[in-house]
């Protein structure tokens, strides 16, 4: 069955890999960002989640693109210092990109959705991870994921999966003295998203990990929240 996928944070790293991976499968893809990437085959809507109140915003997304079966949450940006040295302005805007803004479209996908509606949620592994540098950034990955345990209890939401990498080779780190070295390849980490995705289960969470590269399944649980057996699958 061919679907229509909204990925926020499409414009560029993993959120625009898996756009190309949706659109090659012949998948009806909408992406989401402050710009546009361009992409054949794919719908671009220009959204920025720092710029103030979202709830117009989102209600015009999503008139413009509608019978959404798949959200895939992908948007994000590094902030880093210690807490006395974030203001108020970019403490609200770590919460509202990271949490309040997939809560605030699952809300209004959920009733709407054709089918049981899909959440992906790419977290990071900054949210078990504590870090003295990024502590919003940090609390806002930690409580996305929460966000997504609980939503995948809901009977009326489909599959839910929460994928959290470790560092990501994008421009992401530009400007930055982080070694990348060492760091996923943004391709490499959207094939694992879609491998994860596939197949029966109702929640799954999964790291990521890097050094070397695998994938760390944690939690995984059929419809009835009965445990799935997990693994660790390494990089090829």
């Amino acid at each position: 069955m061919k679907k229509n996928i909204l990925i926020v944070g499409g414009s560029s790293g993993v959120g625009l890999d898996l756009a190309k991976h949706y659109v090659a499968d012949g998948h009806s893809v909408c992406i989401t960002g402050r710009r546009d990437p361009q992409l054949q085959g794919a719908k671009f809507h220009h959204l920025d989640i720092g710029a103030g109140e979202m709830s117009a915003q989102l209600d015009e997304l999503l008139n413009g693109f509608s019978g959404i079966h798949t959200v895939i949450y992908a948007a994000g940006f590094l902030q880093r210092g210690k807490i006395e040295t974030l203001d108020d302005g970019a403490l609200a805007s770590m919460v509202n990109l990271g949490l309040l803004v997939p809560m605030m479209l699952v809300a209004r996908l959920k009733p709407i959705a054709p089918t049981p509606l899909k959440v992906m949620l790419i977290g990071s592994s900054s949210g078990y991870t504590p870090r003295p540098n990024e502590p919003a950034y940090a609390a806002a990955k930690a409580g996305l994921s929460m966000f997504g345990a609980s939503i995948a209890r809901d009977r009326e939401i489909g599959k839910v999966l929460v994928a959290a990498p470790s560092g990501i080779n994008t421009r992401f780190w530009a400007g930055t003295d982080e070694d990348t070295s060492t760091m996923l390849q943004s391709r490499w980490v959207a094939e694992q998203i879609v491998d994860l995705s596939s197949g029966a289960f109702k929640y799954k969470y999964a790291k990521i990990l890097r050094d070397p590269a695998r994938v760390e399944v944690v939690d995984c649980y059929d419809n009835a929240f009965q445990p799935i057996n997990a693994a660790t699958t390494p990089h090829p």
